[in-house]
């Protein structure tokens, strides 16, 4: 790289390449980020994106390559260098502390004190002043508390934190995905006026038509490689796409050999011969706060329906309603047709409902309990016998049935779950479900982090209690397993139903279908047109 391009990169990551233990998940990635610029990054679900800003940020050490902010070599000598050297991130969970104002939240941790060791906020209030002014943000917001901001609000404030602390580089993570339109339009507005500030800006975000609205480089990793580095202008989204997805093949052994696509043939075969059975769920003009609207949709007993979604869509929260965790304010829900309202995680179960969480850790499971603990506690009561007294041998029992059922590897039933691989907790997790019954199963991420071997038996027994009767409704961002899992789709989009893939529509069943049907149609002809008229340009 030469001297005159050096000078006008604020950020560049040179051979950058990371191996943990034998697997190497970024090689030889090289990326960067001209001053005044947006730099979009893109890629699938474990391509590499959030390790490789990891880098960036100083919170990883790359196997091999180097780091410049500014000019300068990041050492990984202390935790905060990156940011002391002017890159500062916008992370996709929110970190404001929701009981602080905004002024408190920008100077959290970083407070300017008087020589009587006090808040000195009047100086903080003139500081921050102008960059408020810039990025033209409310100053009232200075005194708001962040609870009661909106979610633009929230992320204003973010992005001005990140600021104040690195004012070269401002690095976002999903910056979109909790915004509506016109928030999304006012957030684009604001990053041009950063950029214009002549800092660089790099957005990662599975919103593809966004990157042609706001970006003015594009970097596409697939398996921690670099396959696309382009002017946005230079590519559509056809060709990203392309790029992002690879056109891998299905790997068979990852599944179960009755799975989806066979399941689907069946299902398009009967259907002339056979009446439509009754749906057992139905959901009708479900909505939830400003994450769902008037979301309708059918499924039906022995099928596995798909949910696919980019984050934001609603995927999460749909799942969560369904068991009682999130309160629904407005439609109708039928389960075997009754009303079906459950107030608690506990009430969706004893009607018959049960849900397998994203994150097994912390919803899932008691980590610190035995397997035998944590598959008799879904069934307790049935555990109790006449004189009140919990009959443990029954519950050992069981808990041995499912380990033998599921293939747990374990030394007993009475190892703690955390002392378990990922695979081998999220089958402890399904042997919860499978010792319920339930009518409904609902999975958030299944196989998220799961071995090929366990994902293969994971599918296998959820595919077994699919034809025993229950309806299943299965979320993933893994697209590709949910094309050969799934009976039919249903892709949500900004807290609606944006597209229904039923089993005769084969052409649909693909990553490349899905991941077009997935965008927000906001920006469809910015993308369409490869980014020219972009949002501020």
């Amino acid at each position: 790289m030469d001297a005159s391009h050096q000078a006008e990169n604020v950020l560049e990551m040179e051979r950058i390449s990371k191996r943990f233990g034998q697997v190497w998940v970024l090689k030889n990635v090289n990326v960067a980020v001209r001053r005044g610029s947006i730099h979009a990054i893109v890629g699938h679900n474990g391509a590499g994106k959030s390790t490789l800003m990891k880098i960036a940020l100083g919170a990883e050490r790359p196997t091999e390559g180097d780091v410049r902010v500014a000019g300068r070599q990041l050492t990984y000598s202390r935790p905060a260098e990156a940011r002391t050297l002017g890159l500062g991130m916008v992370m996709q969970e929110r970190s404001l502390i929701r009981t602080l104002n905004g002024l408190d939240n920008l100077y959290l941790n970083s407070e300017h004190k008087t020589a009587a060791g006090l808040v000195n906020r009047h100086r903080q209030r003139a500081e921050i002043a102008q960059l408020l002014e810039e990025l033209a943000i409310p100053r009232v917001l200075l005194s708001t508390i962040a609870s009661d901001m909106s979610t633009i609000e929230q992320e204003l404030i973010e992005i001005a934190r990140a600021l104040r602390l690195g004012s070269q580089v401002l690095v976002l993570d999903e910056p979109t995905a909790p915004l509506g339109r016109e928030e999304i339009a006012r957030l684009f507005g604001v990053l041009r006026t950063i950029a214009a500030r002549r800092a660089g800006i790099v957005i990662i975000t599975h919103h593809l038509a966004e990157v042609f609205a706001v970006s003015d480089m594009v970097t596409c990793l697939r398996e921690g490689e670099v396959v696309l580095q382009c002017p946005t202008k230079d590519t559509n989204m056809t060709g990203l796409i392309a790029a992002m997805l690879g056109r891998r093949p299905w790997e068979g052994a990852h599944l179960p050999v009755h799975g989806g696509r066979g399941k689907r043939v069946e299902m398009v075969a009967a259907s002339a011969s056979r009446p439509k059975p009754q749906a057992s769920l139905k959901v009708r003009n479900l909505r939830v706060g400003r994450k769902l609207a008037d979301v309708s949709f059918e499924a039906f007993p022995g099928e596995v329906l798909g949910i696919v979604g980019l984050a934001g869509s609603g995927r999460t929260t749909l799942l969560r309603t369904l068991f009682g965790d999130v309160r629904q304010s407005g439609g109708e829900i039928l389960l075997r047709g009754r009303r079906y309202r459950p107030n608690s995680p506990q009430d969706a179960m004893a009607q018959g409902a049960f849900l397998i969480p994203e994150d097994r850790g912390i919803h899932g499971l008691m980590l610190a309990k035995s397997i035998a603990e944590n598959i008799a506690l879904v069934v307790l009561r049935r555990l109790v016998g006449n004189l009140g007294l919990l009959r443990f041998s029954e519950g050992r029992g069981l808990a041995q049935r499912m380990m033998r059922t599921l293939d747990v590897r374990a030394s007993g039933i009475d190892q703690a779950v955390r002392e378990l691989s990922g695979g081998n907790q999220q089958k402890v997790v399904l042997a919860k479900a499978l010792t319920l019954a339930p009518d409904l199963l609902l999975l958030d991420e299944p196989t998220f982090g799961v071995d090929i071997g366990a994902t293969h038996e994971i599918i296998a027994n959820v595919r077994l209690m699919a034809e025993k009767g229950t309806t299943v409704l299965w979320a993933s961002s893994d697209l590709l397993e949910m094309t050969h899992v799934a009976d039919r789709i249903i892709v949500l989009r900004d807290g609606i139903i944006g597209a229904a893939i039923g089993p005769d529509e084969a052409d649909k069943f693909t990553e490349d279908a899905l991941v077009a049907m997935m965008q927000r149609r906001q920006f469809e002809a910015i993308a369409a047109a490869g980014g020219a008229n972009r949002v501020g340009g």
